[in-house]
């Protein structure tokens, strides 16, 4: 065993994602220097931070927070990207757990009752064979003992990706996107959904207004990333 794992570092050592430099296999994901470039937000006890005051006079939202601030050519980019696209479910779970440690440190989260990952439409999904933001859903609702409801949002558009629009285009790009999935009845609960990174915000507010035409429900919102 101790043979196998030696000749498995010697012809294939574990590199950083982002600069792809050799690192010491108890290292996850990135080397050291490329780990202190990521950039904590405050917001998960920072009432009316800049991620909630995206959805003032769209949406209410109860509460919303990202772990990271997202940079183009940085390596939380290195990191959202095999996530989404290279099926990096250990770094969903790793984000997911660092959620927990925020949650501990406020009450602004207190009392989620439903947590719900922002969805593909179901021909993405086929294609990429996973929702990248699953995991990271399952663990958050898990530990705060909430029920995880992967369809309580169905997406019933297939829209292009966002990645080269303007604000403007998003927001007609997202427009009636999702429904939400009339077998559930959220009224008078805490709903909590997440998602990978948010940008201008459409596609959360289309998820919450389609949450909200059926139901009489507080919304809170957690990404792993907030790009600015």
């Amino acid at each position: 065993m101790t043979l196998a794992k030696d000749l498995r570092d010697l012809f294939v050592p574990n590199r950083c994602l982002h600069c792809k430099c050799i690192i010491p296999n108890q290292r996850l994901f990135l080397c050291l220097p490329c780990d202190h470039q990521l950039e904590f937000t405050s917001h998960f006890e920072e009432h009316n931070n800049p991620l909630e005051k995206i959805f003032y006079g769209k949406v209410d939202v109860s509460s919303a927070a990202s772990l990271y601030f997202y940079h183009k050519k940085t390596p939380i980019q290195t990191l959202i990207k095999s996530l989404k696209y290279f099926d990096l479910q250990t770094f969903g779970e790793f984000s997911g757990k660092s959620v927990l440690n925020e949650l501990k440190k406020t009450k602004r989260f207190k009392d989620i009752d439903i947590v719900i990952p922002v969805p593909l439409h179901p021909k993405k999904e086929k294609e990429r064979g996973y929702n990248q933001v699953e995991v990271f859903a399952k663990v958050i609702a898990e530990n705060i003992k909430a029920k995880y409801l992967k369809d309580a949002l169905i997406k019933i558009k297939y829209s292009k990706s966002q990645t080269s629009l303007n604000q403007e285009d998003r927001n007609s790009n997202v427009s009636n996107l999702f429904t939400a999935n009339p077998q559930y009845d959220f009224n008078q609960k805490h709903v909590l959904i997440v998602d990978d990174i948010l940008t201008t915000g459409a596609t959360m507010i289309s998820c919450i207004k389609a949450i909200k035409a059926l139901n009489n429900v507080n919304i809170s919102l957690i990404t792993i990333a907030y790009a600015i």
